[in-house]
């Protein structure tokens, strides 16, 4: 599988492999890949296990999409990953790559550019009959989609799945889907947030990751009018970092907004270096349940 690619980099044909940790993160790529083949005239079929239909459509409301219009247009689909891999409770590779191939034929009668489908491959921890097929559907998936006619993204939970099953999803992808990551430790995460656009901070930050946390708002400032900083996974800041944000609170240009969401205790700390006072900047307090 080639290095990590970005969700807006995804073209017609690729079959690209999403590895996760982070479910938020997930949805916002999951989000992102459903946006950009709306705006592409694509139809959307997304594929859920982990949460259900009903939340997936939610959480992809919440993060900007006109849900309710393309499912009512047709061009997005939300159901159950189930619906799409398992008959009578078994997996057989060949029928659900089949079963693909013509939800990629309907796309097109149906006058769009193509399929875009992605899959939340957790039905696949399932005691199933046929399940040691599941990379021979993989490979026949990369197969399928050599045409062009359509683009995957296939979902695998790093927490859940087995090293061996990851490695073998690793190898029958053309493709690794991450979101662009500006820091990544056991203590600290920073990386692009996709829907709604900005950056996304978890774990623990101090002076020590002033730096990458620097530069992730600088691009994000660059890239977005509107950009959200979402600290709900933060759990400790210090003041060095705090002041970071503070400063590119205050360097937010004429006509741009900076939200900030965090948890209370983060909270304090922001209005201790006048982050709540900067025009451009709305702080959003969520309350710790």
């Amino acid at each position: 599988m080639a290095d990590a690619s970005r969700v807006e980099d995804l073209q017609p044909g690729d079959h690209a492999c999403l590895m996760f940790s982070d479910g938020e993160e997930r949805l916002d790529l999951v989000a992102a890949f459903a946006r950009d083949g709306l705006r592409q005239g694509q139809q959307v079929l997304c594929l859920t296990d982990a949460i259900t239909p009903v939340e997936l459509r939610a959480q992809l409301a919440a993060r900007g999409l006109a849900v309710h219009d393309a499912l009512d247009s047709g061009q997005l689909h939300v159901a159950g990953a189930a619906e799409m891999f398992l008959t009578g409770g078994s997996f057989a590779a060949a029928e659900v790559a089949a079963r693909l191939s013509g939800r990629i034929a309907q796309a097109r009668d149906a006058g769009f550019a193509g399929l875009w489908v992605t899959s939340d491959m957790c039905w696949a921890l399932r005691p199933l009959s046929g399940i040691d097929e599941l990379m021979t559907y993989e490979s026949n998936v990369s197969q399928l989609l050599s045409d062009g006619r359509a683009t995957a993204v296939c979902q695998y939970d790093r927490q859940c799945f087995d090293t061996v099953t990851l490695a073998g999803a690793a190898a029958n992808h053309g493709l690794a889907l991450a979101a662009v990551t500006y820091h990544d430790d056991p203590l600290l995460r920073i990386c692009r947030q996709y829907l709604p656009p900005g950056i996304r901070v978890a774990g623990e930050i101090d002076y020590r990751g002033v730096e990458p946390l620097t530069r992730a708002l600088t691009e994000a400032l660059a890239l977005d009018e509107h950009i959200d900083v979402n600290l709900l996974g933060l759990s400790f800041i210090d003041g060095s970092a705090a002041g970071a944000l503070a400063q590119a609170a205050a360097a937010v240009p004429n006509g741009s907004r900076m939200s900030v969401r965090c948890r209370t205790q983060t909270s304090k700390v922001l209005r201790a270096v006048g982050i709540a006072d900067a025009p451009a900047v709305q702080l959003v307090v969520v309350d710790d349940q």
